[in-house]
């Protein structure tokens, strides 16, 4: 909340300009002090873009969930994990700083872009990889794709394969806002604050200049190109919801209580299904959608005591 109210300090002053590539630019400056990289190049297949450190540290991988980006999602957890791991934050294709240029929104895209980040980052070992939301999609099947790389799977309030879109658009209609494409990229203050309200058990005071800045260079600038990521997923519900995943590693689950977006149903459906120890589920109490926002300090213990089992 600190950094929150610091943040809305300094907005004050710059109500005129883009706000959000502001602090854009604080957090890539923080990330640089800490040794935390940006690391962007192109290939045949778009832009491909990751934050990373490198200290000869175990490894950590964590991707963000549906609009986010490495940096967005995860800015206040890395610097207190980059303490002891080294970590790797991609931005998913047609998220953040990471272009996708073959119009394929597949899931299957979504692994080829993380192995090509982390080829280019010759990266060979086993690592630990945490996905939330949409990113635990990714990291679902990239564990079961290349599960060699995979040390451990840590799924964060994410529905992997256990979702029905149909649930999502009654849950926009009773928020009265027409469909979960609107609550997921909203264009409107209105749908802003409803989305907002889906990710944070407490939302914080944001100002409204602020939503409609969030709305102008956050939301409207990606959302054609993300919307396409969550279509590809309504078109292939069926096959994903039938597809079972052969795991290698231990996987272990992490959920927010109060997570409406992905209830405790679904991550109690997760682990029944691929019979998940006990021991290796974790919910985080008074949470929502987005623990590592609320709850910096709590979702790093945790994944520090993932690491060291």
């Amino acid at each position: 909340m600190k950094i929150l109210i610091s943040l809305l300090s300094m907005a004050l002053l710059f109500t005129s300009c883009n706000f959000l590539k502001l602090v854009d630019r604080k957090q890539e400056k923080r990330f640089s002090r800490e040794g935390i990289v940006l690391h962007k190049f192109i290939d045949d297949s778009g832009t491909h873009a990751v934050h990373y450190s490198n200290n000869g540290k175990p490894k950590l991988m964590m991707l963000h969930g549906y609009g986010a980006s490495g940096i967005s999602q995860y800015f206040r957890t890395s610097i207190q994990l980059n303490e002891s791991y080294d970590l790797i934050l991609p931005d998913l294709l047609y998220c953040g700083k990471s272009i996708g240029d073959s119009l394929d929104y597949s899931i299957g895209a979504q692994v080829r872009h993380i192995k090509t980040i982390l080829d280019s980052l010759l990266i060979n070992e086993s690592i630990t990889v945490v996905g939330n939301s949409y990113g635990g999609i990714v990291a679902a099947y990239f564990a079961e794709n290349y599960p060699l790389l995979v040390s451990k799977l840590v799924i964060y309030d994410s529905p992997v394969n256990n979702y029905s879109m149909a649930y999502a658009d009654s849950l926009a209609q009773a928020m009265q806002v027409p469909s979960v494409k609107e609550l997921l990229s909203p264009t409107t203050i209105c749908e802003n604050r409803k989305s907002l309200d889906l990710i944070f058990h407490d939302q914080p005071y944001i100002p409204r200049f602020l939503r409609r800045q969030m709305i102008k260079y956050g939301s409207i600038p990606a959302r054609q190109a993300q919307l396409q990521l969550l279509d590809y997923l309504m078109a292939n519900e069926e096959k994903f919801n039938g597809h079972y995943f052969n795991w290698h590693m231990p996987v272990y689950i992490c959920w927010g209580e109060y997570d409406v977006l992905i209830p405790m149903s679904t991550c109690d459906a997760i682990i029944a299904r691929y019979k998940i120890p006990k021991e290796r589920v974790h919910i985080f109490h008074d949470a929502a959608h987005a623990v590592n926002v609320e709850y910096p300090k709590e979702f790093v213990t945790y994944v520090k005591s993932v690491m060291h089992q």
